[in-house]
Order: C-alpha cells, then sequence, then structure tokens
C-alpha cells in the first residue's frame, strides 16, 4: 500500500473513516451508508485523484477545462499536503492539534419578546432612563439556545452539526470557536485539550476560527492581495531550513489556490453588491481558503457551501477532509442540504432541535437509529435531509405501529437519546478523551508547538504569530493597496485639494499689508485650517466601512486592533504630505502670503500637522462607535464647537469661563495660532488710506493726532507691528510659533492616537453575534398548543391546495442571446448564443457551475443589466417586449435587499398594493397577502421588523430568503424567475419553497429558476433543464423527465458516463459537464449541444416564435400597475414609518442640534451692544448654518440607503422615481420644522438676540427654509455620489466655498471682480447671513465700551468735536463719546453708532429681508429639481 493509502488506513485506525464518494465508475448515485474499508481507501485514492485535477484549472481557461482539454501535469492534493507534513517534521516541528469536549452546555440568549419595534417616542423614552447606564436594567428575558448539550470533537475528525434554522447548530459553533460574547448566559464547560475557554481565549485566541455565512472582505483588494495579507501575519517563525516568509506565502497560495479552484481568479478583484469581481460561489471559495491561511487547530465552518454548486460544495468537503486527516485538524461544520455523499465523508453527527441533542454518535448509525425509533425514511430522500425532517412535525414520516411510541417534543427526543446505546458509548467515549487529554499531557504538547510558531520578538504568551512590527508591515501594506485602488475616492479628493485652493487664492488675491489686509489674512489662515480639518472627515466613513472585517480579522487573531489603527495613521503621513502640498502650491503665492522659505515650510508642516491630527480626531469616534449616525453627530458637534472656539470666531478674551477651557484642548485653536503667527510674525501693516486711520480725509494728514483703525497700532504711528497685532487681536504671541503651539498639536495627535490605540484593544465587538427580532408590541409570537398547531397546518395545506390558475398563460422565450462586458485592455463575452422557452407550467431549472453565467443571464432575460452590450431576440406571449415588462415578471434575486424598518407583514402589504392591478380592491389585496404568509410559513414573523443582520436586530438569512420569494408572489406575476431561490436555506425549507413554485408552474405560471445544490427530491419537481458551462455556453435545454431519464440519455448517448437508478440527477449532470473546483470532463458540452438534434429543434421553435412576433406591439401597457396618487400614498407612508422607527437617527439629530444651539448660545451669551458684540452677533448668525451643515452631513448616508431599496423595487416596477423623490423630501418637512424651532429656543435667546416678535418669527423661517436647502444639497450630494466616501469629499469642497462667498470673511467690496461679479450672487448662504445680520441688527444702537473705542490727542487748544466735524461731515461713520475733550485728553471714537451702520459697511440692506428669504425658498426648489432629476439619472445601480 502506497504511502497516501496508508494515510487513510491509520486514519482509520484513528477513528476517521473516509465513506463512499463520487467515483469514476459511473456510479454517480447518493450512496448507502454501509461502512466498506477497502472500498473506502479505493475511493480515497480516486478523491485525491479528483481533487488533483485542480491544477488544470491554474493552467488552462475554464471554458477549455469544460470542453474537455487539461495538462498531463496534475496536482495532487492530498500527495501535496503529506509532504508538507513530512517535511515540517522532518525539520522537528511539533503537530499542533487539540479535541474539544463540551459538557451540559446551556446558552441563552435574549428572548424573542424582549424588544420591541423602537419609534422616536421609545427612543426619547429609554434615553430618559439614566439609571440604565448604570446597570440598573431590571430583568431582562432571556431564551435557552442549547439545553444541556455534550459531545467531542477529536483531533483528526470532522463533525457535521445538522438542524433547521433556530435549533442552535450556530450558536453550537459558536460555543466551540470560542466566541461568548454574545450570549446572556452560558453553563457547562468547554476544554480545548484540557485548557479551559477563559485560558484558551486569552493565550490561544486564533487557534479555534469560526466562518461564518457571509463573506466579509475588502472588494478593492485581489483574492491574491487578501490571502497574501493573512499569510504575512499567519507565517511561522519556525519554517523550513532555508525557507524564507516569501516561500512559505508562495506555497501555500499555490496550495489553496488549486486546492479550491481559484488560481485563474487570483488577480481578480474581491468585489460584492456593488463592486463587480468574483461571482458569489468564487467569493464563497475565498472565504474558505482565508480561514485556511490561519493554520488554526480547531476550524468550525457555517454553512460555507452557501452558494457553491454542488460538485464545489463536495470538493470544499473532501479538501476539509484530507486537511483534517493529514494536519489532525479539529472540525466541526454546518451544512444545509448536504447531499449523501458529502454527509459520509464525516467522522459524528450531531442533531439539534430547539437547542435539543436528538443524535450525537457516529454518521453510520445515524440512520438506522430513528428507523429503529419507528421513523421511516422515503427511498432516494438523502440521510442528512432524512435528519434534519426528524425535527419537523410536518415533514416526518412515521412507520405503521409506531404512531404511539414515537418521541414528539425535541425534549422527548433528547430524553430518549439520553437512554440509548449510542449515547452511553459517547460519553465514555468522552471520558476517555478527558481521561486522554490529561495522560498525554496534550495541552503542553500543542502550547510547545505554538512557541514554535511565534515568529521572532511575538511574545509567547501572545496569541498573535506575528509581532508587532511584523502586523504593521502586513497592514500598512495593506493600508497602501486599498487606498491606492481606490482611485475615485483619490482623484476626488486631489482634484477637492485643488479646486478649493485655487478658488480660496483668488478669493483672496494678493493680500494687501494693511489694516484690511490683516482681517482677509485671518480669514484666510481661517478658511485653510477649516478645509484641512473637514476634508479629513472621509476617515470617519471609512474607518467604519472597515469595522466587520476587522472584527472577523480580531477573532482570526491575525493583527492587533492596535496595529491596524497604526497602519493607517502611517499611511495617513504620504497621503496628506501631497494633500497639503498641492493645497499649498496653489493657494499659498495666490493668498500673497510671506515668501520666505522658512514661513513656506513652515505653513505646510503645520497643515500636514493639522490634517493628521484631525484624522485621528474622526478614527476616534469610530473606534468609540459602530453607528455611522452617532458618531457623525458626535464628531461633528465637537468639530462646531473647536471652529467656534478657536479664537478666530470669537478671541478668547471675548469667551465666557464656562466655555474658554475647550479652547487649550482645541487642536484647530493651536494649529490655527502656529498659522497665523507664521505669517504675521514680524510684518509690518501700513495705515496709510481712508479706511485704515481715524480721523481721515482732507486736512487729516498729521498722524500726531490720528490713529490706525487696526487693533495693535499706536499714536502718532502710521503703522502696525504684526506682533502687537496677534496678542491683541488673536491672543496669539509672536514667540510660540513652535513652543507652545506646534507642540501642543503634536502633544493632541499623540494623545488622539493612543486613545483610539486604547479604545480599540478594550472594545469588542458592537455587533450581535445572533439576530434579536424586534415586534410591534403585544405581537410576539407566543407557543402553540398542539390543537393550535395542527390547525395551521391544515391551514396552510388548504392554501397551497387551492392555488388559483393563472387564466392567461405566459409564453416566454430568448434566442441567441450574446453578453459582453468591457474590461480593461477590451471586452470579455460572459453569454454565448444561449438559447430557451418557458411555457406556461414550465418550471425550467437554470443549472451550471460557479461563475457558468447563471444570474448574468437571469439579469439579461429579466432586463436589469445597465453594463455591457445584450444581443438576442427576447419575446414574451409572441410580442416584443414593451414598457410594462419588468412591472408583469418577478425576479427574486440573490441578494435579499428589503427595507429594513417595516415589518413583513407590512412589506408583503407594500408589494401588493403597488403591483397588483389598480382595479383589485385593497381588502383582496391583503387578503391574499395574508394567504402567502401562511404558505411561507411566516405566521410567527409577519409583525416582525425586517432588520438587518449586520446590526444584530431582524429576522434570520432563512427568513429574508422567504420574504424576497414572497415580495415577488404578491404582485401576482407573469412570469417569474428566481435566483437561488434555495441558498441558505435547510432542506424542508427548500422543500417547501420549491413544492410551492411548482404548485405556481401547475396553476399556469411559467418559471425560470437557478440552483445550486438540489437534492433528488427537489429535483424532481423541475421538468425543463437549462444547463450552463463556464464562458457561457449551453451544455443542455429540453426535458428532464422522469427519474431525469430523457436528461440523461441525452448525455449517455453523447459520451458521458452510465448513471445508475439510485442516482442524483442533478449530481450526476454537474460532475459530467465539469463543475466543481476539481472539474474532470471528457468532451466538449457546449459543442456537442450545438451540433445535436436537441438544439436544432429548439432553434427551429425559436424561429418559427421570431417570424410570428408582433415587434411593435401596441396593446395599451401600464407601466406601472398603480396610479400616481397610489404610488405616492403607499411610499411616503413607508418613508415616514421607517423615519418614525430610526430613534437613532431622529431623535440623534435633535440631540445633537439642541446640543450645538446651546454650545453656541452660551459661547455668546447674552451679547451687549458693543462695537465688538456687533461683529459677534453678525458671527453668531453665521454660525447658524453649522445645523445646517449637519443636517447635510447626516442626509447623506440616509438617502444612500434609501436608495439601494428603492434601486431593487423601481427594477420592478413598484413605483416611478417622482413618487420617491417627493417623498424623500416630504418625510423630511416635520423633522426640519421641528428641528428648527428647537435649534431657535436654545440659542436665541441665551445668545441675547433681538427679542422682538418680528425678529423672531424672521429668524425661525429664515433658519428652517435655509435648512431645507441644505438637507436638499446634501440629497443632491449623495444622489451624485455612488458612495459616502465620494460624498464625504464633495462636502468639504463645495460647503466651505459657499461660506468664502458669503460676504463675511471677505466682504463684497474687498473680493476679486470675477467672484464678485457672479458667484455672490448666487451663494445662498450669502442671502441667509445677510437676512439674519439685518434682521438682527437694524434696531441696534450702538454703546461702545472703553475697549472698542479708537483713541486719539486732539491738536492743542482744540476740542474732539470741532477736530473731527469735516471727517463726520464727509460721511464717516461712528460717534465720539466725548465731543468736549482737549488736550491731554484723548479723543473716544466708536466705530459705529447703529447697526446699520455696522452692516451697510457690508453693502446689505434691511429692504433686501424678504428678498432673501425668496431667494433661499427658491434655492430649496431648484436642489428638489436638481435632486429629482439626479434620483432619475441614476435611478438604476450599474449591474
Amino acid at each position: 500500500m502506497d504511502r497516501k493509502a496508508t494515510s487513510i488506513a491509520s486514519s482509520d485506525r484513528e477513528g476517521t473513516i473516509v465513506h463512499d464518494v463520487f467515483i469514476e465508475s459511473g456510479d454517480f448515485g447518493e450512496s448507502s451508508p454501509q461502512i466498506d474499508i477497502k472500498h473506502a481507501i479505493e475511493e480515497y485514492n480516486e478523491l485525491k485523484l479528483e481533487l488533483s485535477r485542480v491544477s488544470r484549472v491554474s493552467s488552462v481557461p475554464p471554458s477549455k477545462l469544460e470542453e474537455g482539454r487539461s495538462d498531463k501535469e496534475e496536482f495532487n492534493l492530498s500527495s501535496y499536503l503529506h509532504d508538507m507534513s513530512t517535511d515540517n517534521r522532518e525539520a522537528g516541528q511539533q503537530l499542533k492539534h487539540l479535541g474539544v469536549v463540551w459538557k451540559n452546555v446551556s446558552v441563552e440568549g435574549l428572548a424573542p419578546d424582549s424588544y420591541v419595534i423602537p419609534t422616536i417616542v421609545s427612543g426619547l423614552i429609554s434615553n430618559l432612563q439614566i439609571w440604565k447606564y448604570f446597570g440598573f436594567n431590571g430583568p431582562t428575558k432571556t431564551r435557552t439556545i442549547l439545553n444541556d448539550v455534550s459531545g467531542f470533537v477529536k483531533d483528526g475528525e470532522m463533525l457535521l452539526a445538522l438542524g433547521r434554522p433556530g435549533a442552535g447548530c450556530t450558536t453550537l459553533l459558536k460555543i466551540i470557536a470560542n466566541i461568548r460574547s454574545s450570549f446572556t448566559a452560558i453553563h457547562g464547560s468547554v476544554s480545548y485539550g484540557g485548557i479551559d475557554h477563559k485560558t484558551f481565549a486569552r493565550y490561544y485566541r486564533g487557534q479555534t476560527c469560526y466562518n461564518s455565512e457571509e463573506d466579509l472582505h475588502y472588494p478593492t483588494l485581489t483574492a491574491k492581495q487578501t490571502l497574501q495579507f493573512a499569510l504575512r501575519t499567519k507565517t511561522p517563525g519556525t519554517r523550513l531550513p532555508d525557507e524564507t516568509r516569501k516561500d512559505f506565502s508562495n506555497k501555500l497560495l499555490y496550495l489553496l489556490g488549486n486546492m479550491l479552484g481559484l488560481t485563474k481568479q487570483m488577480d481578480t478583484m474581491v468585489g460584492n453588491a456593488f463592486v463587480r469581481g468574483l461571482s458569489g460561489g468564487e467569493r464563497k471559495r475565498l472565504s474558505i481558503a482565508e480561514q485556511m491561511t490561519t493554520h488554526s487547530t480547531i476550524n468550525c465552518w457555517d454553512c460555507s457551501t452557501r452558494g457553491l454548486d454542488a460538485a464545489s460544495a463536495l470538493d470544499y468537503v473532501k479538501s476539509l477532509r484530507i486537511m483534517t486527516d493529514i494536519f489532525k485538524k479539529t472540525t466541526a461544520v454546518t451544512l444545509y442540504q448536504a447531499s449523501d455523499n458529502i454527509y459520509n465523508i464525516f467522522d459524528k453527527v450531531i442533531l439539534l432541535d430547539e437547542g435539543y441533542t436528538m443524535y450525537f454518535g457516529p454518521v453510520s448509525e445515524a440512520k438506522t437509529y430513528f428507523e429503529q425509533l419507528g421513523f421511516y425514511c422515503p427511498p432516494r430522500k438523502s440521510t442528512p435531509d432524512f435528519l434534519t425532517g426528524i425535527s419537523n412535525p410536518l415533514e416526518r414520516q412515521i412507520r405503521s405501529g409506531f404512531e404511539d411510541s414515537v418521541p414528539k417534543s425535541a425534549a422527548e427526543f433528547q430524553q430518549r437519546f439520553q437512554q440509548s446505546d449510542i449515547h452511553k458509548a459517547m460519553m465514555e467515549e468522552l471520558s476517555q478523551v478527558e481521561n486522554q487529554f490529561d495522560t498525554e499531557k496534550s495541552d503542553e504538547t500543542f502550547k510547545k508547538a505554538m512557541d514554535e510558531e511565534h515568529q521572532k520578538y511575538a511574545p509567547n504568551k501572545s496569541p498573535f504569530v506575528a509581532s508587532f512590527f511584523q502586523q504593521v508591515i502586513a497592514l500598512t501594506i495593506r493600508q497602501y493597496q486599498l487606498q491606492i485602488k481606490d482611485k475615485e475616492s483619490l482623484i476626488s479628493r486631489y482634484g477637492t485639494i485643488v479646486v478649493q485652493a485655487l478658488i480660496m487664492g483668488s478669493c483672496f488675491y494678493n493680500l494687501p499689508l494693511d489694516g484690511s489686509g490683516a482681517l482677509s489674512r485671518g480669514g484666510a489662515i481661517f478658511f485653510s485650517v477649516i478645509f484641512n480639518s473637514l476634508v479629513s472627515q472621509t476617515e470617519l466613513v471609512n474607518f467604519l466601512t472597515g469595522r466587520p472585517i476587522l472584527e472577523k480579522h480580531k477573532q482570526y487573531a491575525l493583527y492587533r486592533p492596535s496595529a491596524f489603527y497604526l497602519a493607517q495613521v502611517i499611511m495617513d503621513v504620504p497621503f496628506a504630505l501631497v494633500q497639503v502640498i498641492l493645497f499649498e502650491i496653489c493657494c499659498y503665492f495666490l493668498l500673497g502670503l510671506n515668501l520666505t522659505a522658512g514661513r513656506f515650510f513652515a505653513f505646510f508642516i503645520i497643515n500636514v500637522m493639522i490634517n493628521l491630527t484631525m484624522n485621528q480626531f474622526f478614527r476616534l469616534f469610530g473606534a468609540v462607535t459602530d453607528n455611522v449616525f452617532f458618531s457623525s453627530q458626535a464628531s461633528g458637534l465637537i468639530l462646531v464647537c473647536s471652529h467656534v472656539l478657536c479664537g478666530y470666531v470669537i478671541p478668547y478674551r471675548s469667551m465666557h469661563p464656562w466655555l474658554s477651557w475647550f479652547y487649550w484642548i482645541n487642536p484647530i485653536a493651536y494649529g490655527f495660532k502656529a498659522l497665523i503667527i507664521n505669517e504675521m510674525q514680524g510684518q509690518v501693516y501700513s495705515c496709510e488710506g481712508s479706511a485704515n486711520s481715524v480721523p481721515s480725509g482732507p486736512g487729516y494728514d498729521n498722524w500726531d493726532y490720528k490713529v490706525c483703525t487696526m487693533i495693535g497700532g499706536n499714536a502718532g504711528e502710521n503703522y502696525v507691528l504684526g506682533d502687537n497685532y496677534l496678542p491683541q487681536a488673536l491672543s496669539a504671541y509672536s514667540n510660540g510659533l513652535w513652543v507652545p503651539n506646534f507642540l501642543a498639536l503634536v502633544g493632541i495627535f499623540i494623545v488622539l492616537s493612543l486613545m483610539t490605540a486604547i479604545i480599540m484593544e478594550l472594545r469588542s465587538s458592537g455587533s450581535s453575534e445572533t439576530l434579536t427580532k424586534l415586534y410591534l408590541p403585544g405581537k410576539a409570537p407566543k407557543a402553540r398548543t398542539v390543537e393550535e398547531e395542527n390547525e395551521r397546518q391544515k391551514k396552510q395545506a388548504a392554501i397551497t391546495e387551492s392555488m388559483e390558475g393563472v387564466s392567461t398563460g405566459t409564453t416566454f422565450s430568448w434566442q441567441n442571446m450574446n453578453y459582453t462586458v468591457p474590461i480593461k485592455g477590451g471586452e470579455i463575452q460572459l453569454l454565448n448564443n444561449i438559447n430557451g422557452i418557458v411555457k406556461p407550467g414550465h418550471l425550467t431549472a437554470l443549472m451550471g457551475s460557479s461563475g457558468a453565467g447563471k444570474t448574468t443571464l437571469l439579469d439579461v432575460l429579466s432586463r436589469r443589466k445597465t453594463i455591457g452590450k445584450v444581443d438576442g431576440r427576447l419575446y414574451l406571449n409572441g410580442e416584443a417586449l414593451i414598457n410594462d415588462f419588468e412591472r408583469i415578471t418577478g425576479y427574486c434575486e440573490q441578494m435579499d435587499i428589503h427595507q429594513p424598518m417595516v415589518t413583513v407583514r407590512e412589506a408583503l402589504q407594500f408589494s401588493a398594493n403597488l403591483r397588483q392591478p389598480a382595479e383589485v380592491p385593497r381588502k383582496e389585496k391583503d387578503a391574499y397577502v395574508e394567504q402567502i404568509i401562511q404558505l411561507l410559513e411566516m405566521d410567527d414573523i409577519a409583525d416582525a421588523q425586517v432588520g438587518e443582520v449586520e446590526t444584530g436586530f431582524g429576522i434570520s438569512v432563512e427568513e429574508r430568503k422567504r420574504l424576497t420569494i414572497g415580495m415577488e408572489l404578491v404582485g401576482k406575476p407573469q412570469l417569474l424567475f428566481l435566483d437561488e431561490p434555495t441558498s441558505g436555506l435547510d432542506a424542508q425549507s427548500s422543500f417547501n419553497i420549491i413544492r410551492f413554485i411548482r404548485k405556481l408552474a401547475d396553476a399556469g405560471w411559467p418559471v425560470l429558476c437557478t440552483i445550486h445544490q438540489p437534492s433528488a427530491i427537489l429535483f424532481e419537481h423541475f421538468d425543463h433543464l437549462l444547463l450552463l458551462v463556464r464562458g457561457g455556453h449551453t451544455a443542455y435545454y429540453g426535458e428532464i423527465g422522469k427519474d431525469g431519464r430523457i436528461m440523461i440519455d441525452y448525455f449517455e448517448k453523447n459520451g458521458g458516463p452510465m448513471c445508475s437508478p439510485n442516482a442524483n440527477p442533478a449530481e450526476y449532470i454537474l460532475e459530467v459537464v465539469g463543475a466543481g473546483t476539481a472539474g474532470k470532463v471528457k468532451q466538449d458540452w457546449a459543442e456537442i449541444w450545438k451540433k445535436s438534434p436537441e438544439a436544432k429543434a429548439l432553434d427551429e421553435e425559436l424561429e418559427v416564435i421570431h417570424n410570428q412576433a408582433d415587434q411593435h406591439p401596441n396593446r395599451p401597457a401600464l407601466t406601472y400597475a398603480s396610479s400616481f396618487g397610489t404610488q405616492l400614498y403607499w411610499v411616503h407612508n413607508r418613508m415616514a414609518l421607517s423615519y418614525w422607527r430610526s430613534p437613532d437617527y431622529n431623535f440623534g439629530r435633535f440631540v445633537t442640534i439642541m446640543a450645538t444651539a446651546l454650545i453656541m448660545g452660551f459661547t455668546f451669551w447674552k451679547m451687549s451692544n458693543t462695537v465688538t458684540d456687533l461683529r459677534n452677533r453678525m458671527f453668531a448668525v453665521f454660525m447658524s448654518f453649522i445645523v445646517a451643515y449637519i443636517l447635510i452631513i447626516l442626509a447623506q448616508p440616509k438617502f444612500m440607503t434609501e436608495r439601494v431599496y428603492f434601486r431593487r423595487e423601481y427594477a420592478s416596477r413598484y413605483y416611478g422615481w417622482i413618487p420617491f423623490t417627493i417623498s424623500m423630501i416630504a418625510v423630511e418637512v416635520p423633522y426640519i420644522l421641528f428641528f428648527s424651532a428647537s435649534f431657535l429656543f436654545g440659542f436665541y435667546w441665551t445668545a441675547g438676540l433681538v427679542n422682538t416678535s418680528d425678529a423672531v418669527g424672521y429668524f425661525y423661517i429664515q433658519v428652517a427654509f435655509f435648512v431645507f436647502w441644505a438637507v436638499t444639497l446634501g440629497f443632491f450630494l449623495a444622489a451624485l455620489a455612488e458612495n459616502p466616501s465620494f460624498a464625504a469629499v464633495l462636502n468639504p469642497l463645495l460647503i466651505p466655498m459657499l461660506c468664502l462667498f458669503a460676504g463675511l470673511m471677505q466682504p463684497l467690496q474687498a473680493m476679486p471682480r470675477f467672484w464678485s461679479s457672479w458667484f455672490y450672487w448666487i451663494d445662498p448662504i450669502h442671502y441667509f447671513v445677510e437676512g439674519l445680520s439685518v434682521n438682527e441688527l437694524q434696531y441696534i444702537t450702538v454703546e461702545c465700551n472703553d475697549a472698542d473705542l479708537i483713541k486719539f490727542l486732539p491738536p492743542p487748544e482744540t476740542t474732539c468735536g470741532n477736530y473731527t466735524s469735516n471727517y463726520f461731515a464727509n460721511g464717516a461713520p461712528g460717534y465720539l463719546t466725548n465731543p468736549e475733550a482737549v488736550q491731554p485728553e484723548l479723543c473716544g471714537y466708536c466705530n459705529y453708532k447703529t447697526g446699520k451702520e455696522f452692516y451697510s459697511t457690508f453693502e446689505w440692506d434691511e429692504a433686501n429681508r424678504w428678498r432673501n428669504f425668496g431667494v433661499i425658498t427658491a434655492f430649496f426648489i431648484f436642489n428638489t429639481i436638481c435632486f429629482g432629476l439626479l434620483v432619475y439619472w441614476k435611478r438604476k445601480a450599474k449591474r
């Protein structure tokens, strides 16, 4: 016996038996569970050869593989792994293996009725219950998820966990993987080779890995980059002699690429639902490969075959078997719809129901055990389906004579099992395993192997293989790849910087060295600080986007979270350098700032430091919370404080003591002071000119008797030193550029970085590992009695049987369908001359391997594709397709996208009322919804909120799939497309759905349905098959026949292997055409089909349809089933409900706005009528725009979320783009009115603004309509952008630019003519500020205090009044406080007499108050129209 055979034999001696699998002899059946060791060894060798053929994937294009061409050189997986294992042993490396034992484990989680759907009111009440923040929550209702479960998996063994959704399989895997944080209580013990769970979590996290159903990857990385990163952090310190890290990485990449059929995809982007990349099956294989790079000892795989075709799923489980055998890994797997071939590869199986153990023991004895209990397994039903069905009273069949003796409830099943001989044998073996842990000291062996695995400088007690330094290097490389790949964000970011810098430079062009130039310099410097801080806001979005992947990698122990953060900080530096140098080169010389090399580079380094510090500021909030709305609100609030209290808007000396402390911890303040000192230090500002001195004009030439108006001027001097201006005007001292200001900025950067790193290390995942359902109040399901359950099942059966027929049958045909998409360097054809037809009563299966083009074909046929070129003929009932096609067809897509805020019943009613014909009464539509709810067994979740899986609240993945199908069925479509309707479902749910679809077909509906892993029982429901092979070619189209004979005969007569009578025909055909990672194929089935008589007959039938078809149908066709008013009613109602049930969003907005109002109110507390407070009043009303800015930032992600649901529903023509646009804006109206009133109450009277009804009323409506404008602007920018990061880049381009040209920081007369002639007049903020400023200042009489007065000496023997008489006669503003004073007393001049004189210097007028309000309203309407046009333009997602 060769080494490979010896391996399996030794594996058998250790308790591992590899059972019957597919072989090439032609027996393509689902094998019986009888064990034949000799036969197992023979088949194991066949298994090796079968998996060995994956090398052809790496050396031959996939399409060629299925044409029967392959390389002679083959990759032998078993031999390769054996050689690796032998080399490792010879190098003295310890084998790392551990078994796991769990005893009497009970797990509790939150009960279904513990939570009701939150609303704004409940959110308010919850937030007012302050005691909850201190842990006084009161009793919480819980439910038992696992109930007294015991078991074990030895090293080198594979355990299969079976059960229906909700049975506890996933929870068991998480307990084995030591993921405990999401459960309320865990009782019992779990031992990892003698190591308790706490010790294991502390020192060996990453040696128990859990692979979830969802594929979480960075979409812009390639498959190779994804795996290389994981390998960099998991490359062991002890390797083979002379083997470098790179050699080790390449070896593993070669292994994984070949083993999982990813070699050809290594340079393809991973992609996701929104980024084109790997197919769903390929992405799943990448997730599997990524976990395999961790070299973890105990591996838990949760439904990891979801999305894989049957052949690929089998290949994957075989790969697990080989790795488990050779490396003595411990493997636990949950699978839905497992075939017998997959089932027989496992050693043990545990069957769960409602958390109880129905069976735990060898796979070979499970079926016999339940048959002996009295249950019957129908012929051709696979063992896993039989076992899972036992837990379903509707599915299980009882043998005659056993009706009274079989257990009924899950608790009875566990009790009966605990009395069985198998349980006793398993418990005895469990005790032996525990004793073996102690006697063999497996924990010490494992610890020694772990010590060897650690890289140099990595602490042995750390769970991380790589040292912190190596982690940072790997993460920095990945961060670079992520940022350099995101070209859209890079171009928009740097493009924004260049545009903004040029605009700012031209606005403040060539600042003069006089008094007005000093003020404008402050504005320009302040603006540069604002821009370099606002542009950092994109980091918050990027940081939160990567959080789910970080959490997965934390569980894998790839790296420390602080290393992840440090890598981002490191990569900030080069991008910040480029950003600031672009900004500086574009604006520094235009501004006419200090032209010395030292000042230039100081400006550069300070702005770089500001940018780096603000990056960390925003990341800090991303580290504290996962909630994008909360983090945006909190960071936005503190950013407002940073800008208001930086010393420019309100000088430090004017700040009130209760807020002035913030000035000393404000990085913006230190950055602004450093920049302004850098510019003004040593400069001399001229006071020549009429506006720069008092008095001025004819006859006032003697500087002994006049003074500069610029702060810091001395009597008798016609200049002001910048060193004098800085401390008096801005509390900045010229000797404080580097110390303390720049040093303080560096210090804050370090503190923020340390805080973020520490929080990331200490903070556990915010997302729940279990899904908690949220119900309408009082609607949580209650346990049913036996009678109630029987009644429910009868009702369901009656509805199924009485399925109404379709009066007009629909025939849909497609001929010569070709689809090409552009790629770099050309284009690629994904579909090649695909033909087919579905007729009334046809249930057609669309099958093929992963990546063959099944979903692509459905997208093309359903007219969902927006990218690429589609050619071919499509006819519906002998007519060319017209505008009602999307409405009368239903398409259940693979991605279950639903509005998360509504309940299941509300979602179905929404679909039914919009998609069924308008003449059908609403009562009848709602009654049909109730039928579908019964039919799809959704009674218990009908009043549960749909929710989102990522948040931990909502319905399960399986329930979501049923809802997707229900959403289409309630619309009563004439033609039904379904893409993977059973993916992720258990066998019974799959059976129910396929049986129901069969009923639809029998009632006259034509159905085209893709399916990946059908059992023989599922497959027999289909009557026609369209089989695709890689490259988008047809391998077969036609009838399936009874037991698949027509289809099987076609393949057998054309040279395919013989198929035995007990075969699963679906697995047979996939195997024949070379599906799976180890696709073995002897012929080119696409060519055989083209030449076949069946293909010719189909062509002839399609030609007849084409020749008789009406190419220009003129029948009346409605794009939408319902009227515009009905659409608007339903869409707006659902939107309003969504907002009402979003307390995080709306209550959060309220808190942010109130906090902003109070902070601003107390900052400008009770302003007086002095000249200083005139300026402060104007800045106070100007800063009101911050409310609008906050709402812009928060509105954008909200719209982008809603757009996802709109695009899905628009594709099926639920409703048009106009109702959506109107609803999106109309739903905001009551909230904006309330928020504006809240801001008024919090800010207006605390700031001491003018308290007249006219002024207050105008302030309210001006702010309200300005916020309307702002929110619609936010929607407009979000509609323009496809992702939040791009929108976050647009905000700092547009908003600061509008502030810049509002006429406050740079008055109209100081603006260059280019900007003042047009942009100033189309700037909404100009009209907002002018309106509020004149509204506030028109009735103010100025009362200067001593600090406001400009003092100068009058000529001898002349009173101040006489001396300045000509000055005032020439129209000068202001007044003298002591007109009768003579020398030596100084004249006291107050700049302004009234508020009107002050705002007149800005060329504003109180007569324009209502004009300004009207212009703001017009801008709001303009935004709404532009927003609607963008919604229309981008109504379809790119696909």
